[in-house]
C-alpha cells in the first residue's frame, strides 16, 4: 500500500512543482536574496558547509512532506470508509 501511495505522491509532486502561489514566490525571492548576501561574506569552506546544510534541510523537507501526504491519504481513506459504512447502516 505504501508503494502505491508513494507513486501517487511522486505524480502529485511533479504537478505541484509547476504551480507556485504568491506567498511561495515571495519566500523564494527572499531565500535567493539572503543566499546572495551570504555568498558575498562567506569563504569557500563556509560556503561548502552552507551547501551541505541546505541539502540536508531539503532532503528532510522532502521526506516530511511525502510522509504527511501519505498520512493524509490514509486518514482520508479511513474517514471515507467509515462514512460509507455509517451510511449503509
Amino acid at each position: 500500500m505504501k508503494n502505491l501511495l508513494e507513486k501517487l505522491w511522486y505524480s502529485y509532486q511533479m504537478q505541484d512543482d509547476a504551480e507556485q502561489n504568491g506567498e511561495e514566490k515571495e519566500l523564494l525571492d527572499l531565500i535567493v536574496l539572503y543566499e546572495e548576501k551570504l555568498h558575498a561574506v562567506l569563504n569557500a569552506e563556509q560556503m561548502e558547509r552552507l551547501k551541505k546544510y541546505r541539502e540536508c534541510i531539503r532532503d528532510f523537507h522532502i521526506i516530511a512532506e511525502k510522509e504527511a501526504f501519505i498520512k493524509g491519504i490514509r486518514f482520508a481513506t479511513s474517514f471515507l470508509t467509515e462514512a460509507l459504512e455509517t451510511n449503509q447502516e
